[in-house]
């Protein structure tokens, strides 16, 4: 959960003034923090660590990540396009596909990227590519987590992943087919919650890792949570990586030389470095709910609605006045779920106060839409050197009108 000692408050004003309500703003500094602690620690092993795209696809953070050396972890082919924007080097981007087309599939044989297949009926498909080689499977380890059901995608009954039971018919597809399967891989879940759960997924990994003849590498995903709650303890990166060493020092000796290990931290990146900073445009009294509407709301952050997730909300105007007034934060979209954050202590808010509601650099903008017809948010860098750059502009209410009409191909 982020400080709120540490919150830049200048900063993160300075932007709602300058780039209007609402905004999105993240920290260049945080980013990159994060980036050096998971590369430091499992630094001296064939260990590479690849960034999700679906958490954060603003183009100057993907490019801040990937100059530390970190790839891409890709979900859908427009993913894929993005990130050769930043790469000639297709090993780079990890393709995990999901109900992929075969047009899709054509264009990722084309690009070269590595793909990771997670059905027999597609990978069957792939194999009768006649210019296909190698690929990667995603195997449904029967072990879940994550932060919430909707996110815990190593469950026996999930959508992902070719379960145990046929990992030999993967096996020997690829022997009717001449090609060879080089790569497996498993995503628990997203916001695992304890090091060991992970640790338990990769000793499944390592133990079914012997069922593949061809193997080259071993994507072990990840999905290192945030702590959104003061309740919440931070994933112990330093256990994680005391306790993979352990396992990955052991694999090594049986594996020949090139082999290598992946891992995904998902959110871990960004998800503490962003705000949805939003001021108040309404403070209504409903006997047994005080609300406080927002110029923002679920659909530029839907993790509240969509998870239940929480997020810390401040006052940016009041950080120092006692915080004993309950309020409930809700957005301007026409739904009754649109609610942000349920019974919060904040100080006593005004129309016009400045809140920013916190750790939002992570499925905040990739999720966002423009439902209501209304504008998306603009999004601000602070930069390492504590300079405000915009890396997305926010368009006015008539210019989204205009472009969608536009979009549709109405000449009105």
């Amino acid at each position: 959960m982020t400080d709120y000692e540490n919150i830049p408050v200048e900063k993160l004003l300075e932007a709602y003034r300058t780039f209007k309500s609402p905004v999105y703003v993240y920290e260049e500094a945080k980013i990159l923090r994060q980036c050096d602690r998971v590369l430091s620690s499992l630094k001296d092993l064939p260990v590479k660590w690849l960034y999700a795209i679906k958490a954060n696809d603003n183009p100057f953070i993907i490019e801040a990540i990937n100059k530390k050396g970190i790839g891409f972890d890709t979900v859908s082919l427009e993913e894929v396009i993005l990130c050769q924007a930043f790469t000639d080097n297709p090993a780079d981007i990890f393709y995990t596909e999901n109900s992929m087309t075969d047009e899709e599939m054509e264009r990722a044989v084309e690009a070269g990227v590595v793909l990771n297949i997670g059905a027999l009926s597609r990978l069957e498909q792939y194999l009768k590519h006649p210019k296909t080689k190698e690929c990667c499977i995603r195997i449904n380890p029967a072990i879940g987590d994550g932060h919430h059901a909707k996110v815990n995608t190593g469950d026996p009954e999930s959508k992902f992943g070719i379960r145990i039971g046929l990992l030999k018919d993967a096996v020997d597809l690829a022997a009717k087919y001449n090609k060879k399967i080089t790569g497996i891989h498993a995503h628990i879940g997203s916001g695992i919650k304890e090091p060991e759960n992970q640790i338990a997924a990769m000793k499944v990994m390592l133990e079914l890792s012997e069922e593949f003849p061809d193997l080259r590498y071993i994507n072990f995903g990840g999905g290192m949570p945030t702590p959104y709650r003061k309740a919440d303890r931070e994933f112990n990166i330093e256990r994680f990586a005391e306790l993979a060493r352990q396992l990955l020092t052991e694999d090594l000796k049986k594996r020949p030389n090139g082999f290598e290990y992946f891992f995904e931290p998902g959110r871990w990146f960004v998800a503490e470095a962003g705000y949805l900073v939003t001021s108040v445009t309404t403070v209504k009294d409903q006997v047994e709910t005080v609300y406080l509407g927002t110029d923002t709301g679920m659909h530029h952050l839907v993790r509240p609605p969509l998870y239940e997730a929480w997020h810390g909300v401040v006052n940016l105007n009041k950080m120092e006045a006692p915080h004993d007034q309950l309020y409930t934060v809700a957005g301007n979209i026409c739904e009754s779920g649109d609610i942000l954050a349920f019974d919060r202590l904040l100080p006593e808010t005004e129309i016009g106060d400045v809140l920013a509601i916190c750790d939002a650099g992570a499925y905040g903008m990739t999720m966002a839409s423009q439902y209501n017809r209304r504008s998306l948010p603009a999004e601000v860098m602070i930069t390492e050197n504590g300079e405000l750059k915009c890396i997305r502009p926010r368009l006015t209410a008539d210019e989204t009108v205009e472009r969608f009409l536009k979009d549709c191909g109405y000449g009105g």
